[in-house]
C-alpha cells in the first residue's frame, strides 16, 4: 500500500496571505486541521508552489497568554507569520509505513503529498491509522492470534500451512517481538472462532499466547 492509497486528493490549499482569524474560520467551516500553503506564480499558470502548512495547534497559540504564542502576531495577521516553512512532504508512491516513520519521527500531523512540484494530495495520521485497521483486517469478522515460533527460515510458513490445513484463511501477519531464538506473530485470521484454532494449534506443539487456554 502506498500514499497514493490512502490520501486525501481533494486537497483545500491556502495563500499565505490569508489572515489568521478566517483560516481559523475555515478550519472550522470544512472540519479541517491542515491546510497546506501554495504561493500563486507570478504568471499565473498555476495554482502556485507550496511554501507552508499550518495546523489548527498553531493557529491555537495565537493572540493569546499561551508560553509558544508567537510575539507580535494577531489573529488578523497573515497565516505566513505563523506557518511551518521547511513543509516535511511525501510522494504518492511512497511505501505508507515509510511515510508513517517519518510523521512519528518529526511529530508531525499531516504531510502535503507532492508529485514533482504539483500539489497532489494530503495525508494525516488518521488516514494511517485507517490503513493499519484495513490491513489488519479488523473490520471484517475475524479473529486475533499470537504465536511463537522458532527464529528459522520457514517457520511462519509451517505455521500459515497450519493454519490452512484446519481450513482457515489468513488476511494479515505481523511480527511483534523478535528474539536471537524465537520471534512473536500477529495473525488475523478469518474466522470467529479463535479459541477453537489456538487450541488446536496448541495440540500440533506451537506456543499460542492469545488467545489465553482455559
Amino acid at each position: 500500500m502506498t500514499v497514493q492509497d490512502i490520501m486525501t486528493r481533494k486537497v483545500v490549499a491556502i495563500g499565505p496571505d490569508m489572515p489568521i482569524t478566517d483560516v481559523h474560520k475555515l478550519m472550522e467551516q470544512r472540519n479541517i486541521r491542515h491546510f497546506p500553503i501554495l504561493e500563486p506564480d507570478g504568471e499565473g499558470a498555476g495554482p502556485g508552489r507550496l511554501v507552508g502548512i499550518v495546523s489548527d495547534r498553531d493557529i491555537r497559540v495565537v493572540g493569546g497568554t499561551h508560553p509558544q504564542s508567537p510575539a507580535g502576531v494577531k489573529m488578523d495577521s497573515p497565516v505566513s507569520m505563523i506557518m511551518i516553512r521547511n513543509v516535511l512532504t511525501a510522494h504518492p508512491l511512497d511505501p505508507i509505513e515509510e511515510s508513517a516513520r517519518v510523521l512519528r519521527e518529526h511529530k508531525i500531523g499531516a504531510m502535503p503529498v507532492l508529485e514533482g512540484d504539483e500539489l497532489v494530495g494530503i495525508v494525516t495520521g488518521i488516514d494511517f491509522l485507517d490503513a493499519l485497521v484495513a490491513m489488519t483486517g479488523v473490520n471484517r469478522p475475524s479473529s486475533r492470534l499470537e504465536v511463537e515460533v522458532p527464529n528459522r527460515p520457514g517457520a511462519l510458513a509451517a505455521l500459515l500451512d497450519r493454519v490452512a490445513s484446519l481450513n482457515h484463511n489468513v488476511s494479515s501477519v505481523f511480527a511483534t517481538e523478535r528474539h536471537e531464538d524465537s520471534i512473536t506473530f500477529v495473525l488475523r485470521v478469518e474466522t470467529i472462532h479463535g479459541h477453537r484454532l489456538a487450541a488446536e494449534l496448541r495440540e500440533m506443539n506451537y506456543h499460542v499466547i492469545w488467545p489465553g487456554g482455559n
